[in-house]
């Protein structure tokens, strides 16, 4: 049985993951290898899983606020002034006239298209069978950014089920590592 300082430490895993899963200002790596330098790696690996359970469940947070948010009134009527906008656009320069908007506005206009390419690339691959996989790849080792693929996911088809799974996995895999080898890093 875990003494009341071990235990103090592991629920503190759970609340550093939990916090850095919805802020990148608080990295709970620094926590877990904190803990792998300076305890048993019973403890650092027990504090690192306590850290996977908490990021995952900020990570759901996100995933279901994306989620809410993509359904949303406000959204819907952003989509539909961006829709109004684009096939104004599309009139003016058919007709060869200027399209509506000053400078900054029109020289950013390519800019949003390669946005809303990208985001819809996402949000299809997030979709797709591949899904699972990235979150797990971005959960094991931070590339994409998970905090960005949980928004993605979100909006996406990806079921709750199947983000909470990658996630949880995807986290464990990482900060028990981390637990276990920190003389790895630089």
């Amino acid at each position: 049985m875990p003494d009341a300082a071990t235990i103090g430490l592991i629920a503190l895993g759970l609340v550093v993951g939990a916090v850095s899963a919805v802020t990148p200002f608080l990295p709970v790596e620094a926590y877990v290898i904190g803990l792998a330098v300076t305890h048993s790696s019973a403890v650092a690996v027990a504090g690192a899983v306590a850290a996977a359970v908490g990021q995952t469940v900020g990570k759901v947070l996100l995933f279901t606020t994306a989620r809410g948010a993509a359904s949303s009134r406000w959204l819907e009527r952003l989509r539909e002034r961006g829709a109004k906008e684009a096939a104004e656009i599309t009139a003016a320069e058919e007709a060869g006239e200027e399209p509506p908007g000053g400078p900054v506005k029109r020289a950013l206009r390519p800019v949003g298209r390669w946005l809303k390419r990208v985001n819809a690339a996402c949000i299809a691959l997030l979709s797709g069978r591949w899904g699972p996989g990235v979150v797990l790849l971005s959960g094991a080792v931070g590339i994409p950014p998970l905090l960005a693929i949980a928004f993605y996911a979100g909006t996406s088809k990806m079921s709750l089920r199947a983000f909470v799974v990658t996630c949880l996995l995807g986290r464990t895999i990482r900060f028990v590592v981390l637990a276990l080898v920190p003389d790895l890093l630089p």
